[in-house]
């Protein structure tokens, strides 16, 4: 039995048949080669021609011998690690806690690659600008001055240069056909994916942009098949549950959970349960030490929080005095809440008249969180980074809190404002940072910060740990970060919370 190249396509050939696999799989590969036929590829290693194994290695891990890193003092050694990790092997994930230096390791591996190619680099849209200053500040050691590059996510395509060494890409702007167009025109020899959990929807324009896939309309070969390295990097990769790592680990290391579908997958690993209409959901974790051992063998690469030595997070619950509802907003919440299951919470769940609900629960906690907040500050040398869920919220703050000279951070912030905001917060000039969970929960050190507080939450840990972590990170001179979590004593905040940090006993099982 041999797979072969034959007449356009490629053939399983055996006693019984023949077993067709697509025939476009030469220009589109990823995830729908396995999801259409995983046999093929699980028998690429015993039955390949030579022809057919030249393609087959686009989708399988590659492994290199490991390379003599320079001696570099700025380096910890689990960066050490990380980037020898992300060299030895064409496809990884760094799954990192906060604060290790992800960004860091990803730019000295990419001067570290050898061959031709330039270096793509796919962030969130606010963290393009702190990207190129990264860059430039981790460049220096070299002597070299590279030529960097944002693409824009507005006017501009025609004159952006695609010829910079470093390209950094929004990831909302992936499914742009120009964008798209021309970054599988690049030469790459290295890819990374900040904040790879938001490509947990294998459905999604923007993962078959980076895995391979098509839908009706949309087709691409995938950002991370054309590089000698590519790499995922997220410090909270399973937001809430097993299947969030199936797309990321399929495309990439398929071997890791032997070429598993989707539904295989989750009847393995996630709890499989049917709904009410007979629907199989696959909310839950199972097998959990399983999945942990054939994650990190060869892909994910893990450095946990405990082992990086930052402050501890002290979280704790702080109770409102009164009850901030309206009569209207307690009517509705006896008859519709309490009928809801908190077992597996995420922000999923928030639709329709529960985000309406928790937008107004929001907004009516406002006074009270800013009189903590000046209450707080107070203190002397006191700097708090106060997180919210809703921008309405997030501007009524700012403005009750305006004698403090606040800094601002929504989504649609502007990037430049947004990185004076913070080297001022971390110069001390200002006492006070104000943005919602999205938006300034990721991407940077604050470590002046003293404490941090949350008006509102997410009803997905993972965002409220990247969060907490801005402020517990390397060289802060504190023992400890406070984490208060404003909740209303009585209401739909109170059980919804304790609901959400239970989840963090799950992610530690897999990940930690």
């Amino acid at each position: 039995m041999r797979l072969i190249f034959e007449q356009g396509k490629f053939i399983l050939k055996n006693a019984a048949g023949k077993i067709a696999v697509p025939p476009d799989f030469d220009s589109h590969y990823g995830l729908d080669l396995y999801t259409e036929n995983p046999q093929a590829a699980v028998s690429f290693r015993r039955y390949a021609d030579e022809k057919t194994e030249r393609l087959f290695k686009k989708l399988f891990v590659q492994f290199y011998d490991a390379p003599t890193l320079p001696q570099l003092a700025f380096l910890d050694p689990h960066q050490v690690s990380g980037i020898n990790w992300i060299l030895t092997r064409s496809r990884s994930y760094l799954a990192h806690a906060p604060g290790a230096g992800k960004t860091l390791q990803a730019i000295i591996a990419s001067i570290l690659t050898k061959g031709e190619g330039q270096t793509l680099f796919i962030v969130p849209p606010t963290l393009t600008v702190n990207w190129a200053r990264e860059i430039l500040r981790w460049t220096e050691w070299t002597g070299l001055w590279p030529t960097v590059s944002i693409v824009p996510t507005s006017d501009g395509q025609d004159a952006h240069s695609w010829r910079a060494e470093f390209i950094i890409c929004p990831d909302s702007m992936l499914t742009k056909d120009w964008v798209l167009t021309n970054l599988l025109k690049l030469k790459k020899k290295f890819v990374a994916v900040d904040e790879a959990s938001r490509f947990k929807e294998s459905e999604s324009a923007r993962s078959i942009a980076l895995f391979g896939g098509h839908t009706d309309d949309f087709k691409s070969p995938g950002l991370v098949h054309s590089s000698k390295h590519s790499v995922l990097m997220d410090g909270s990769p399973m937001p809430n549950r097993p299947m969030e790592l199936w797309a990321p680990t399929y495309a990439m290391s398929p071997e890791s959970i032997d070429f598993m579908p989707k539904e295989k997958f989750g009847f393995k690993y996630c709890g499989a349960t049917m709904d009410d209409r007979g629907r199989w959901q696959f909310k839950n974790s199972s097998r959990e030490d399983e999945l942990h051992d054939r994650l990190q063998k060869n892909f994910m690469h893990v450095v946990t929080e405990d082992s990086l030595g930052h402050p501890e997070r002290r979280r704790s619950i702080v109770p409102m005095s009164g009850d901030p509802r309206s009569a209207k907003m307690k009517a509705w919440e006896m008859s519709v809440v309490k009928e809801l299951s908190l077992d597996n919470i995420d922000e999923e769940l928030s639709r329709g008249e529960i985000a309406a609900y928790r937008q107004e629960l929001g907004i009516s906690k406002v006074p009270w969180i800013a009189e903590y907040i000046k209450f707080r500050l107070e203190k002397p040398n006191e700097a708090i980074l106060l997180f919210v869920w809703h921008r309405e919220v997030a501007f009524l703050l700012a403005e009750r809190l305006k004698a403090f000279n606040p800094g601002l951070v929504v989504g649609g912030s502007n990037p430049i404002e947004r990185e004076n905001f913070f080297g001022e917060f971390q110069e001390g000039k200002r006492p006070l940072g104000i943005g919602n969970i999205r938006a300034m929960g990721v991407g940077h050190n604050l470590q002046r910060s003293t404490r941090v507080v949350f008006g509102e939450y997410s009803f997905t840990n993972e965002y409220n740990l990247q969060c907490e972590k801005r402020a517990s990170r390397k060289n802060s001179s504190l023992l400890f970060i406070p984490c208060d979590y404003i909740v209303a004593p009585g209401t739909f905040d109170e059980p919804t919370l304790k609901a959400v940090f239970t989840k963090e006993k799950r992610v530690k099982r897999i990940i930690g």
